[in-house]
């Protein structure tokens, strides 16, 4: 016979609350994450980078503080953006470059586009698949995880370079009158 003890939480009032807003804020569409921290895959080549201190006091090549750095991915309705500094290894291809274009960077409608409410653990999951805007040839998977306090995590895997997670938060963003 086999036994299983769950592991249960029982969330408070304000837990609930917090999670309700959380998946309030997913349905509206109209949200921003900006990361604070940039964790790429540590391959032999970017620690042997990171060995040579050009990643700056502080980080390493699995942990990069991005917080001064301009970045951001918004859901805007039906369109995904995103500007997001790049540490990793190209792996093949690539196709063609777009001058200074070499973070991750897309503006368009994504696809296979699915959220997922986690209620035991009180988070959302997003997931979408969606093409650079400016590296022709190269896609990305991108998986969002939201909590409830709003910290977010990015994860992007590429047809053309190796994945990389960011760390950060998510906050609504107001609706511009100027552009109804």
């Amino acid at each position: 016979m086999l036994i299983c003890c769950g592991n249960s939480k029982t969330f408070t009032e304000q837990d609930n609350q917090a999670y309700k807003n959380l998946k309030d804020l997913v349905n509206s569409k109209m949200f921003a994450i900006d990361s604070h921290t940039a964790r790429p895959m540590a391959t032999n080549a970017l620690m042997q980078l990171g060995n040579t201190n050009i990643l700056g006091p502080g980080n390493t090549a699995a942990s990069i503080n991005l917080i001064g750095n301009s970045n951001s991915l918004k859901v805007k309705g039906d369109t995904i953006s995103a500007f997001l500094p790049y540490y990793g290894e190209q792996n093949f291809g690539g196709g063609t470059y777009g001058g200074n274009h070499l973070g991750i960077e897309f503006n368009d409608v994504p696809e296979n586009y699915q959220v997922t409410f986690d209620d035991q653990k009180q988070r959302a999951e997003i997931k979408f698949r969606i093409d650079d805007e400016h590296r022709n040839g190269e896609q990305y998977n991108v998986y969002i995880t939201l909590f409830k306090n709003y910290n977010s995590l990015i994860s992007v895997q590429s047809s053309n370079r190796t994945s990389i997670e960011y760390s950060g938060s998510v906050k609504q963003i107001k609706e511009d009158k100027e552009a109804q």
